[in-house]
């Protein structure tokens, strides 16, 4: 599912925040932001470990007061640095726009197998659409526009020239202090199938939807499968889905040794 902070007051941002949110989302990390002199600075890799995470961070954040960072869950194409977030969606001389984006899945088609969907969407859309006009970042109807365009996921930008951070969907995320977080996804205990029940029988509270359990998944009716899943995205909880599936590509992946 990814994740984005917005350290608006990088140093009230906690360390062991950054620990949880890593184990949640370990396929990538990367930081864009503008240093003291102005400069827009854009970085990123695949981490083994966390603590390669950490003295990453702690290197960047000597650089400035505000930071966009994300972390990654690979989701479509590769685990690679190209992968990661910040993209650049327009380069010239005196401007840099950067781009991070978190979300199921982003509306565009997948012509590079190995390309996530935020690639995609930067190189097809984004690019060609600031090539022109690269002022577009900074207009309302554009932002919403693109707010209509990706439905519930969320994006932030960074304008080196108004030297301004925008937010997409900024409402569906939430705060933390000063700092503002894509979706409190990364901060919830990882769901257990034996661990976690629904309320009632085949009755689906949809303010809280959880993974069901393995004895729950295998009475489900194909209209409670459809129920559910409409809950989900309903109620913009894709966490659920997205567990059911990696603990399923796990239980393949056990079953095939």
């Amino acid at each position: 599912m990814c994740l984005i902070i917005l350290a608006n007051d990088i140093k009230s941002l906690s360390m062991e925040d950054l620990k949880i949110a890593y184990k949640r989302n370990s396929d990538g990390f990367g930081v864009m932001y503008l240093n003291k002199n102005k400069e827009f600075i854009s970085d990123k890799f695949v981490p083994n470990k966390f603590t390669e995470v950490e003295n990453f961070f702690n290197l960047h954040k000597e650089q400035t007061n505000r930071m966009a960072i994300h972390f990654r869950l690979t989701t479509e194409g590769k685990t690679n640095k190209k992968n990661c977030h910040p993209f650049i969606s327009y380069k010239s001389d005196n401007r840099i726009i950067g781009m991070m984006h978190n979300g199921a899945r982003l509306p565009i088609n997948l012509t590079h197998k190995n390309c996530s969907d935020t690639w995609h969407y930067n190189h097809y859309l984004l690019k060609p659409r600031f090539l022109k006009n690269p002022n577009k970042i900074l207009e309302t109807k554009f932002q919403k526009a693109l707010s209509y365009h990706i439905n519930s996921d969320k994006m932030i930008f960074l304008d080196s020239q108004s030297e301004k951070f925008i937010i997409i969907n900024e409402n569906l995320g939430n705060y933390k202090g000063a700092n503002w977080f894509s979706n409190d996804y990364w901060n919830i205990p990882k769901f257990n199938f034996s661990k976690i029940n629904y309320y009632g029988n085949n009755s689906f509270d949809y303010n809280y939807l959880d993974v069901p359990t393995d004895e729950e998944i295998i009475n489900m009716t194909t209209d409670d499968i459809y129920d559910f899943v409409c809950g989900c995205f309903e109620n913009y909880n894709y966490d659920a889905i997205v567990d059911i599936i990696q603990d399923y590509k796990l239980y393949l992946q056990h079953s095939k040794k």
